[in-house]
């Protein structure tokens, strides 16, 4: 017989829920443990971390890494520095032996002149002592075919008697003192022609010191300039390895660390920039204060000259009232005017206007032109299209021009540097002044024809004016 359904079902329903009180009680269990066993986590993160004290001994070592990496990161700031100090000075040598050889050269040529001129003396008193030798000869040679005691005596037994041997004693004596004259002047001549060949060897001694001096000063010029290059190569390398440091020192790119570089360098150019600039407004200052001097002092004398024009005329009136007649005025000289020198200022500005045009042309020791310059070689090509010989040596430059003073400097001035501010004999670079404490030159190896302050460098020495 079979069950009821309807029994079955209920049997089912039954058995399901004993089944499900059977688990919800085991989830039950198992929530409440888990509720147990997370609070405690939670309460323990609540807590604060004790915090991380280094101690004294930590600090101080920190201390001591952090200085040593500021020390290391100054030295080499301080090398970089030095290494572009040391850039500017080998091209300061560069420069004063480059003019040593300029002045080589000169004393050379001026050797060379002074031989030529010793050899055509020497060569035209051995050609006088020649013909006088000759003369003394054909003297020697007359008297010898005159005879001897002989015919001294001869006239005794003519009809003309002794006054013919009178008259022949006569011409005997003027012969004889004339061959003395000859002699004496020969004698002179021959000592006058030992000088002259004594110089002639002498100069001729002094152009083979000169030559050996300027193949020397050439040979020193030529290592100061591989001196320099070679110095630019190797600090530049060097330069880089110095910033790659700097960048780890100080945790920075190697970018950032040629920045700050680069920036450091500017900081003290436009330092070094702005005290020139204040020393060329204290040079204008002086230049227009001494110029306003001039110019008091000629509007002065303009009107002295005016007080003592008018004197004179009222002079003459009165002279004239009272000698009831009229005198015919006096001729006044022509005053010289008192100009600036218009056709120095016109040479001058042709100077400058030849300088400007070299402008970004590159130094070359010893250069003359057309393209590539030294110091002393761009002053000698500007000046001279202004109609001005000037040798290609600065100390010769500075020998043959006017002196002046500093304030007394004006456009196409030469201004000159030296190793002894007392000695002339040691200058080894010039500029031309363009006004408003600016110059043009030719500064040195690698870098070209330039406008600078005149104090962007050294204050300079010497001023002259061609």
């Amino acid at each position: 017989m079979r069950t009821p359904s309807r029994a079955r079902s209920g049997g089912r329903v039954a058995g399901t829920g004993k089944t499900g009180r059977a688990l919800l009680s085991g989830v039950l269990a198992v929530c409440l443990a888990g509720s147990m066993a997370v609070n405690p986590i939670q309460a323990e993160a609540a807590k604060p971390k004790p915090p991380v004290i280094p101690s004294k001994a930590a600090v101080e070592k920190a201390k001591q890494a952090a200085a040593a990496k500021a020390g290391q990161v100054a030295g080499i700031e301080q090398q970089l520095s030095a290494a572009s100090a040391r850039l500017e000075q080998l091209g300061v040598a560069s420069g004063i032996a480059d003019e040593a050889y300029n002045g080589a050269v000169y004393k050379l040529q001026l050797a060379k002149t002074e031989a030529a001129a010793a050899a055509a003396r020497a060569a035209k008193a051995q050609k006088t002592l020649t013909t006088q030798r000759q003369q003394i000869g054909r003297f020697a040679a007359a008297s010898y075919q005159g005879g001897g005691d002989v015919a001294k005596i001869a006239p005794l037994f003519t009809a003309a008697g002794p006054q013919e041997l009178l008259d022949s004693a006569g011409a005997a004596r003027s012969v004889s003192t004339a061959m003395q004259g000859s002699y004496l002047r020969y004698t002179a001549s021959q000592v006058v022609t030992n000088l002259f060949k004594v110089q002639a060897d002498q100069a001729v001694a002094k152009v083979k010191k000169a030559t050996d001096e300027a193949a020397a000063a050439k040979k020193a010029a030529e290592a100061a300039e591989a001196a320099q290059a070679a110095a630019v190569t190797a600090m530049g390398v060097q330069r880089k390895q110095a910033i790659a440091q700097l960048a780890v020192l100080q945790n920075t790119s190697i970018q950032v660390a040629a920045q700050r570089q680069r920036g450091l360098e500017e900081l003290a150019r436009q330092r070094a920039a702005a005290l020139a600039a204040k020393k060329a407004a204290e040079l204008r200052r002086k230049i227009a204060a001494r110029e306003a001097a001039e110019r008091a002092r000629e509007a002065a004398e303009r009107a002295r000259e005016a007080a003592e024009e008018a004197r004179e005329e009222r002079q003459e009136r009165e002279e004239a009232k009272k000698n009831h007649s009229k005198k015919p005025p006096k001729h006044k000289p022509d005053r010289p005017s008192r100009g600036n020198n218009g056709g120095s200022r016109k040479g001058a500005q042709a100077a400058i206007d030849f300088a400007l045009s070299q402008l970004g042309d590159m130094y070359l020791w010893g250069g003359t032109g057309p393209s590539r310059w030294d110091c002393s070689g761009l002053m000698m090509g500007a000046w001279k299209r202004a109609g001005v010989q000037l040798p290609h040596y600065s100390v010769a430059q500075y020998e043959q021009v006017r002196r002046i003073d500093e304030d007394e400097l004006r456009p196409g001035d030469l201004i000159f540097w030296s190793v002894n501010p007392d000695d002339p004999g040691t200058i080894h670079h010039v500029a031309m002044y363009l006004g408003d404490g600016r110059m043009i030159h030719a500064p040195r190896t690698g870098k070209p024809v330039q406008i600078d302050s005149v104090y962007y460098w050294e204050p300079p020495d010497f001023f002259g004016r061609p």
